[in-house]
């Protein structure tokens, strides 16, 4: 599960483009940080998750957040300005057990692209040639197709695909996609053989033309998944009559359809997603990007769950500047699990911890969010670096600040022992986390 939405410059309060994702994934599934970048490729080919591509002679600087055992990404940008997130669609036919995922994708798309339009005709040109599938499930076998939010600092669009088919449609102004086909009729272009697959499935609707949504979504799977309550969450952030901020952003993917219950119930229609329950996913990673022709600014929390999480500017530029490059995955592992301690830890009086996490971190992203507007642009990456620094301190406060408020809090016999489950295997896979004294319990 996960949610992306955007707004274009005429609508956000610097004229930039905001485009936002939270990628909902099952909770041991480490989402790192990754930098690559502007390379001059000598190989032919090109290993993806599952298959391999053609490789192109110049890819594109780019950053990266994905999940760690996959080539793709979930959502990203490129040196030019181009930002991604997708989506998993659930849909009557159209999965493939081999192919393309939509992670690879959106990665192939970034690296090649200079544009939003021209990265939309280039995932469709991939797709057309090579399907997209493959199992993108982390420890279960789980097959979906996929949506995007493809935007630059001019235009976004939405691509909504089922196997090798696909619609396209142009956003104006704000855009929001979710867990679901969203264009139905009101398409900008339609893949040439929709209709002919459509009625050869006999899954044809609409009069006029074809209703690319209706004719191909699945209702058990889309509603279960209450990707529309989450989409009309995010729509209703953007829909405010100011102008979209970072930090509007921000706010959207930390929005809990019943707050009083975030953590101990968990529920599949809040953007802001955890596990428990009947729950199967939770944000393990967000992402705002903020593109101007002048630069661009990646906003992240390298962790899980956004509402506590400290959203941290990077900046990349042509020359691949970025946290952790491509050898240096294992300590972005290492980021990331250190603030899985701090979420976890929460699982014991969440209410109050919450609350006094907001009370540091509120402050400080609105300091990081001065830095980086004050600074001239060839300044940006020094300033991004000073905010990663003061993010150390950060969670050191934190640790001390919730350590007193550290008393169990009771939870359903379900959900913790769920929770114990999750514990165990991240100590499995992944000693080291567990060689902290500041190690995550749940009662």
């Amino acid at each position: 599960m996960c949610d992306t939405l955007a707004a274009l410059a005429p609508m956000t309060l610097n004229g930039h483009t905001l485009l936002a994702k939270n990628s909902d994934r099952e909770p041991n599934e480490a989402q790192l940080l990754t930098a690559v970048p502007h390379k001059t490729h000598g190989e032919l080919s090109l290993r993806t998750t599952y298959i391999e591509v053609d490789q192109v002679r110049e890819t594109n600087a780019v950053l990266l957040c994905r999940p760690f055992w996959m080539w793709g990404a979930e959502m990203g940008i490129n040196e030019h300005g181009v930002a991604i997130g997708n989506e998993a669609v659930f849909t009557r036919g159209g999965y493939c057990a081999t192919g393309l995922t939509g992670m690879d994708l959106l990665r192939l798309a970034l690296e090649r692209c200079d544009n939003a339009r021209s990265a939309v005709e280039m995932i469709i040109a991939l797709l057309e040639q090579h399907g997209q599938g493959g199992n993108c499930g982390f420890t279960k076998r789980f097959f979906y197709n996929n949506s995007f939010l493809i935007a630059d600092t001019t235009d976004a669009w939405v691509l909504e695909t089922v196997g090798k088919q696909w619609a396209r449609k142009k956003v104006r102004g704000t855009g929001a996609i979710s867990n679901l086909l969203t264009i139905g009729s009101d398409w900008d272009e339609l893949s040439p053989g929709a209709e002919e697959f459509a009625k050869h499935k006999h899954l044809l609707r609409g009069k006029d033309r074809m209703d690319f949504a209706a004719s191909f979504s699945d209702p058990l799977f889309t509603t279960f998944s209450r990707a529309h309550t989450r989409r009309a969450s995010s729509l209703r952030a953007l829909g405010s009559s100011a102008p979209a901020t970072a930090a509007t952003m921000k706010a959207a993917l930390r929005r809990h359809d019943n707050p009083g219950y975030a953590l101990s119930a968990g529920s599949v229609g809040s953007v802001c997603m955890h596990f428990g329950g009947v729950v199967g996913d939770q944000t393990v990673g967000s992402m705002v990007a903020d593109v101007d022709t002048s630069g661009l600014v990646a906003w992240v929390t390298g962790s899980s769950a956004p509402c506590i999480a400290l959203f941290k500017p990077l900046v990349l530029d042509a020359e691949g500047a970025g946290l952790f490059g491509e050898a240096e995955q294992e300590e972005a592992l290492s980021y990331w699990l250190e603030n899985e301690r701090i979420a976890r830890n929460l699982h014991n009086n969440y209410g109050e911890k919450h609350r006094a996490i907001e009370q540091l971190r509120v402050p400080l992203e609105q300091r990081f969010e001065n830095t980086m507007t004050d600074a001239a642009p060839e300044y940006r990456k020094q300033a991004a670096r000073e905010c990663f620094e003061l993010e150390k301190e950060y969670r050191v406060a934190v640790w001390k600040t919730i350590e007193p408020l550290d008393y169990p809090t009771r939870h359903s016999p379900l959900f913790s022992m769920q929770w114990r489950g999750e514990n165990r295997d991240l100590l499995r896979r992944w000693p080291a986390y567990g060689q902290s004294s500041e190690n995550a319990s749940t009662s």
